[in-house]
């Protein structure tokens, strides 16, 4: 049984049925879903029951309705059991069904109540945070406030999604063609397997962006980045092979950078923008994807985000902790 289907089942066959007998004029106001942990986008298993899983849901108002309803609510999900279908929870929280105001909900989860005004900002929140708060949680959502309100964060302002492309694939370039071939070179297989595990993280955080997704953080990379489509069709099997190994990843390196140099090619970005510019001061000559980096980064129009270093694809001070990687 999944999180998700039991909350669902566990809100149409108890909590509605509780909410028309108690408090029937709150319903088409209602949003309900699941409002945190891997059920909220459906990677819970058998090995993640241990915090956060059990029958329950997350009930989210707008302000004005919140106000109206929310405490009186509380009140009737209080009676709920905290055990369905033979399913119970292992720590049963406080509250088995929760009921929020969106507002301080999102600001909760990403720092801003509304989608920031400023690039900057954007830069400020930690790209598995925006995961978190936009996966399709929600069953229900009558008036459909709440379901408008996770897709405004859903996708990046265009000069956002360019540093921190930028900054991913230059961490990509590091880690990969830097790093990894170099310790290849000296038989240090330990360190090429870290730089690989490395080259690994960024070259699905890059697949997430050329999809126009959020990434989550570490724990949810690999199974959240296979189900990207024709990307992940591409390059996951090619990282997996990349595992297998102890030494010879380089023509996977190759092979991995030349997919994503021909997908920024086909956005009409180009490895010959900045040749001389990068050409003058890197000692590695085999850097067209860096140079990829910089072509992306050119296109950048915003002046803020403009004198931002390349590999920079989180900004100070971030608005949550963040798994990643800062220059």
């Amino acid at each position: 049984m999944k999180g998700f289907e039991l909350s669902e089942r566990f809100f149409r066959e108890i909590g509605l049925p509780t909410i028309e007998q108690r408090l029937p004029r709150c319903i088409p106001r209602l949003a309900v879903g699941v409002g945190e942990g891997s059920q909220a986008h459906k990677n819970d298993d058998e090995v993640s029951r241990d915090h956060g899983w059990g029958p329950g849901f997350t009930v989210w108002f707008a302000k004005e309705d919140f106000n109206d309803y929310g405490e009186h609510l509380r009140e009737v999900l209080g009676t709920l059991p905290n055990a369905y279908d033979g399913f119970r929870w292992r720590n049963p929280p406080a509250r088995t069904c929760g009921v929020i105001e969106i507002g301080s909900y999102i600001e909760s989860v990403v720092g801003f109540s509304e989608p920031p005004e400023s690039l900057m900002d954007w830069l400020r929140i930690p790209e598995s945070h925006l995961f978190e708060l936009t996966p399709s949680r929600l069953y229900h959502d009558g008036p459909g406030i709440v379901s408008a309100r996770f897709r405004a964060f859903s996708k990046y302002p265009d000069d956002v999604w360019k540093q921190r492309m930028g900054a991913c694939l230059s961490w990509l370039w590091e880690w990969g063609r830097k790093h990894l071939f170099r310790a290849e070179a000296r038989r240090d297989y330990v360190s090429a397997s870290c730089y690989w595990a490395r080259f690994a993280e960024y070259a699905m955080k890059v697949g997430f962006l050329m999809s126009q997704n959020h990434a989550p953080y570490h724990k949810w990379l690999w199974k959240e980045f296979r189900k990207l489509g024709a990307i992940a069709d591409e390059v996951s099997p090619l990282l997996e092979e990349g595992f297998e190994k102890v030494n010879g990843r380089r023509e996977l390196v190759d092979r991995i950078e030349m997919i994503y140099m021909e997908m920024l090619q086909k956005l009409g970005f180009s490895s010959e923008i900045t040749v001389q510019v990068a050409a003058g001061r890197l000692a590695y000559p085999d850097n067209a994807l860096l140079r990829y980096a910089q072509s992306v980064r050119g296109t950048i129009e915003d002046p803020e985000i403009k004198k931002l270093h390349l590999r920079e694809e989180l900004v100070y001070p971030a608005t949550k902790a963040a798994w990643t990687w800062l220059r």
